[in-house]
């Protein structure tokens, strides 16, 4: 009797069980059922049809969509478009020796040349063949080039018109940025709105205005269809796609030929480490502004520790520019007259330690001490001055902040660093005379720099630099403006107009430091001289920040060349620029 029990328990346990698996793969069934057949266009908001054969598609863009970044002009500065050829690796399938033979003769190339590039990958790309120096170099077709391409015929071989973000000529490079695919910034900066492989701007302006530069993601593709082996699937054919992405165009305030100028006086003088911001400078406005080292922006980062950067937007010792402030602070408060008169035995002892200067300049006035850039001097001056004048003058050229015109209540500059002028909480007379000659806590970037320049050059009155004029539609109407900002007097005319004069002296003086470069200068040009320390006892950072014409200030230019171990060039490379820059 218990065993028939035992017996009819397991029976029952198993019918359970068998009915249970029997459920589940009904259910099973069903939903695959639902899903190849019911609905296989809405999974989940996925469309699994369309998923499926976007897998075996390989394409390529001949027109990422992507609005342009412009010069104040209307210039393109990120889209180059050329007559290119266009190769799908379907070509190899259908080979035809002559019709090769013939691409070769009119790409005016060897058959075995030709055939090489084309064998160089196997995902759709632009034909790339060495020139008359063997540099490798796109193809580039002639108008009547390309009906002949046209005209061969060739299969996955295409003449086509193709627009590229980036070229070798691109300049301005750390501004605009790059794109690249970067699934954690998508998700955690675009809260994952954009598919995570999709290219997003990853620097600069292409970061900044991601959304405006996108429009709806939807780029001009020629493209065809593969098997899971990588192989051409017969009869779907190669196929084109071009929509209507609605993208918006960034206007800038750059000058492509100002620019293109800067760029190649720091390649004359071999800067390597280092930036150049020009600004109008009445309106402040951003002409140029270059940093090295350079980058490629189709291949921008080749280590961790290599990401490009600008350093037009970072902060260093300012060294001797920082007299200016000193300057201002002094003259306005009355702490000093420009007659007064100061002796510099080459160092000043301050408490037990000494603090040298570059020579020994003897008697001097604070006049000829600004211009000759005596440390002894304006170490007197910050000690008198004090801590909480020289930070009241010093935000009154914004350093210590950032100093761009604000967009969604960021600056316009991606990046720019605030800088700082005190980081101690004690302050001593020391520390107040390393302070007064730009070393110490004190870091400056460029752009501050050239709008320290620009408050000056201003005759007192302070705006913010514009990098950014507007967005607008392809067709060039305005979509949003970005007017340049509202001046403001934070120094008196009077003591603006005592500056200019000490910073013509830097070049026109004999002892001005500038004096050497500058003085034949086709027109007169004004500035201050830096030389900061950077705790390598062999290298410095050199700066020159100034304006030109002198009597009559147009432009502000700013240039700082980092870690530089010999030679001095930042005097010559603002006088190459200075010479280039429109008169008019």
């Amino acid at each position: 009797m218990i065993e028939e029990s035992a017996k009819n328990r397991i029976q029952r346990r198993t019918a359970i069980v068998l009915t249970l698996c029997s459920l589940g793969i009904v259910g099973m069934l069903g939903r695959i059922f639902y899903i190849q057949v019911a609905a296989p266009h809405n999974m989940q908001g996925h469309d699994l049809v369309a998923s499926a054969v976007e897998q075996r598609r390989e394409k390529f863009e001949l027109d990422s969509g992507r609005g342009d970044i412009l010069d104040r002009n209307g210039v393109s500065m990120t889209g180059s478009e050329l007559h290119g050829i266009v190769v799908l690796p379907v070509w190899q399938q259908s080979l035809d020796r002559k019709k090769i033979n013939d691409l070769a003769v009119l790409l005016h190339t060897s058959t075995a040349t030709l055939l090489k590039a084309l064998a160089e990958q196997d995902e759709p790309f632009l034909l790339r063949l060495p020139d008359m120096n063997g540099q490798i170099r796109t193809v580039n077709l002639t108008t009547a080039e390309e009906k002949q391409v046209e005209q061969l015929e060739l299969t996955g071989i295409y003449a086509k018109q193709v627009k590229v973000r980036y070229d070798d000529q691109s300049v301005a490079r750390q501004v605009i940025g790059f794109l690249g695919e970067d699934p954690n910034l998508v998700a955690n900066t675009w809260g994952g709105k954009y598919p995570l492989d999709e290219k997003v701007g990853k620097l600069g302006l292409e970061f900044q205005y991601q959304d405006e530069l996108r429009g709806l993601g939807l780029s001009s593709t020629i493209a065809y269809y593969t098997d899971a082996y990588k192989r051409p699937i017969n009869g779907l054919g190669i196929r084109e796609s071009s929509e209507p992405n609605h993208a918006l165009n960034v206007k800038t305030t750059l000058d492509t030929d100002v620019q293109h100028t800067v760029e190649q006086a720091m390649d004359a003088f071999g800067v390597q480490k280092g930036a150049v911001v020009v600004l109008d400078a009445q309106s402040e406005d951003v002409l140029a502004m270059a940093s090295r080292p350079n980058f490629d922006q189709n291949s921008p980062i080749k280590s961790a520790d290599q990401y490009p950067e600008n350093l037009a937007l970072q902060a260093v010792f300012p060294g001797s520019i920082f007299k200016s402030v000193i300057a201002a602070a002094a003259l306005e408060t009355g702490a000093v007259k420009p007659t007064d008169t100061f002796e510099c035995p080459g160092y000043i002892d301050i408490g037990d330690g000494r603090l040298n200067c570059w020579t020994k300049h003897g008697a001097l006035t604070a006049e000829e001490a600004f211009a000759s850039s005596c440390n002894v001097t304006f170490a007197q001056l910050s000690m008198k001055l004090g801590r909480d004048k020289i930070e009241e003058y010093a935000k009154k050229f914004e350093l210590g902040q950032t100093v761009g015109l604000l967009h969604n209540n960021q600056s316009q500059f991606y990046g720019e660093d605030a800088g700082s002028i005190f980081a101690k909480d004690y302050t001593s007379d020391r520390l107040l005379a390393n302070t007064g000659i730009g070393q110490e806590d004190v870091r400056v970037t460029p752009l501050q720099a050239a709008h320290m320049v620009a408050v000056i050059a201003n005759n007192g009155l302070a705006g913010h630099p514009r990098l950014v004029k507007s967005l607008n539609t392809p067709d060039g109407l305005l979509y949003s403006d970005y007017s340049t900002s509202e001046k403001q007097q934070v120094l008196e005319k009077t003591t603006a107009s005592e500056l200019q004069k000490w910073m013509r002296d830097v070049v026109t003086m004999d002892q001005g430091t500038a004096h050497a470069a500058l003085a034949d200068a086709k027109v007169p040009v004004a500035g201050k001289t830096g030389t900061a320390q950077t705790g390598d006892p062999n290298a410095n950072h050199q700066w020159f920040a100034g304006f030109a014409p002198a009597d009559k200030p147009k432009y502000v230019v700013v240039v700082v060349a980092e870690s530089v171990t010999q030679g001095r060039s930042t005097e010559q490379i603002a006088k190459q620029i200075v010479h280039a820059l429109p008169e008019s």
